[in-house]
């Protein structure tokens, strides 16, 4: 069949959702050898089968390595393995299309279908989920062994009084915003209760901050790498993103400098204060230095402060509002990562004008942090003192496992040590984290590859991996990602080396 009846026919087929694409390959990088024949060997399998039938126009090369988390030098060596067997045509404009199974290439399916495909590795695979599954791709901490469980009982005569009360607090409750005020008072930031928002946690914090300032088309700075999450949120707003890179000790002020002579931004992302997931922390010239440009520039800032109470070393400068008016940056921050990820309170520090166009934001998602978790929230934070200083034992004692489990287990594996936060951001000698994660899979470990905290790309030899998990987690998945990295490193990479990420350490 010629291309142009193929594409006569892919025209009246409607075009297969990437999603059902996906999900059409199943679990196809579980089996043993280079990740692009397994990709070859799940398409040539689907097409063979009739679940990709003749005529159908294959995803972009770089849309189907994003979704499944490979690189596009992958997914370009399987279409080359399948066009050499005539089962795909590529032509350039055109995309690349499915080919009709020629009379020869059906007989030849029909009689390995019940033969050696059927007792693959691949099928094995796809029949047999790993049962144990290690999930090193968060990293959320469990709430401290050291605190009593009365810390999250809410008293019974504060019980009743809250109550009393209608329960409705948009704004956050007052005792709880008062509390959260003298926090940032012992940080070094003068703050009133009535600048702070309580919020269902930091990712809403930072939700209601972005829809505040960004519309369709926007520019925001953002540091490289970063959040998952900011970028999600950014680009569900239709952002347009210029990534910053950083150095060892986060942002850097050249770069900013830079890219405010090229472009006027909507506003500026970053995190100062343990970087999620560098772990760097901004000295306070830095941070003195970009508050002067956002100055001169007349830009805000949201300053996401989540894991600032997550100390290593030395304790951090103040907030970065500590050297701004309070109309130019916006100060976010949680509990969940000091006490217990389950918690979900947060809030935002901002001047009192922005705190009142806030709220009526929070009132339109939610209308308000749950008041009883509130009361537990305002409960705990009488326990600050002794929870940060149990928190950053354990953090110390953590990483120095892991970092030791690392040196015994792959060696090879670089990384910058965090001043703070629970994450380390580690550099794969050779190859790619992307391809790196789906090997991990075959040994039932799920981690993070850089690609996704990445603005542009440029992080593809990195990883990030969590220190704060149980001990026996760690150490289990550690061995595992070991004996991945086994196989990973002799199979022969149909791609060349990827590019350097600006990170340095």
């Amino acid at each position: 069949m010629d291309l142009g009846i193929q594409i006569h026919l892919a025209k009246k087929w409607l075009e297969m959702d990437l999603t059902n694409f996906v999900n059409i390959l199943g679990a196809w990088s579980r089996a043993s050898g280079p990740l692009y024949r397994l990709l070859a060997q799940a398409l040539r399998q689907a097409i063979l089968e009739g679940d990709i039938p003749a005529g159908t126009r294959l995803p972009a090369e770089r849309m189907l390595a994003e979704a499944l988390a490979v690189s596009r030098n992958t997914v370009i060596a399987a279409y080359d393995v399948l066009q050499q067997e005539s089962l795909i045509i590529r032509q350039h404009g055109s995309g690349t299309w499915v080919q009709a199974l020629s009379q020869e290439q059906a007989a030849n399916y029909r009689s390995t279908a019940n033969g050696s495909l059927a007792r693959s590795p691949l099928f094995e695979m796809l029949l047999h989920e790993p049962q144990d599954l290690i999930d090193l791709s968060t990293g959320v901490p469990g709430a401290l062994d050291g605190l009593s469980l009365q810390a999250f009982t809410l008293q019974e005569d504060k019980l009743a009084a809250l109550l009393s009360t209608p329960g409705y607090a948009p704004s956050g409750l007052p005792e709880l915003r008062q509390a959260i005020a003298g926090y940032f008072v012992q940080m070094g930031l003068p703050t009133r209760p009535e600048q702070i928002l309580v919020t269902s946690g930091a990712q809403q914090a930072l939700s209601l901050a972005a829809l505040l300032y960004v519309q369709r088309g926007d520019t925001v700075l953002i540091e490289n790498p970063t959040f998952f999450g900011a970028l999600d949120t950014f680009r569900a707003l239709g952002a347009r993103l210029i990534p910053l890179p950083m150095d060892g000790e986060g942002l850097r002020v050249d770069v900013l400098q830079r890219a405010l002579g090229t472009c006027l931004p909507r506003l500026l992302y970053l995190t100062p204060t343990f970087h999620n997931p560098t772990g760097t922390l901004l000295s306070r010239a830095r941070r003195r230095a970009i508050a002067s440009l956002a100055r001169e520039f007349a830009f805000p800032i949201i300053e996401d402060n989540a894991f600032a109470d997550l100390c290593l070393t030395d304790e951090a400068p103040p907030p970065l509002a500590s050297f701004a008016s309070e109309e130019a940056i916006l100060t976010l921050g949680s509990m969940n990562k000091l006490f217990w990820q389950g918690l979900r309170v947060g809030w935002i520090r901002a001047s009192e004008a922005l705190i009142t166009r806030l709220s009526r934001l929070k009132i339109i998602a939610d209308l308000g942090t749950g008041s009883l978790t509130q009361a537990i929230a305002l409960q705990l934070l009488d326990h600050l003192a002794e929870v940060k200083a149990l928190r950053q034992q354990q953090l110390r004692a953590q990483l120095q496992m892991v970092t030791e489990l690392l040196g015994a287990y792959l060696p090879d594996w670089t990384w910058h040590t965090p001043s703070g936060g629970f994450f380390l951001w580690v550099r794969l000698p050779v190859g790619d984290a992307s391809e790196f994660a789906q090997i991990a899979l075959r040994f039932a470990v799920v981690i993070t590859p850089g690609t996704v905290m990445s603005v542009d790309d440029l992080h593809h030899q990195y990883l990030r991996l969590p220190f704060l998990l149980p001990p026996e987690t760690l150490s289990k998945g550690i061995q595992r990602l070991s004996q991945a990295w086994k196989v990973y490193s002799r199979l022969e990479p149909p791609f060349n080396e990827p590019a350097q990420a600006e990170y340095t350490h």
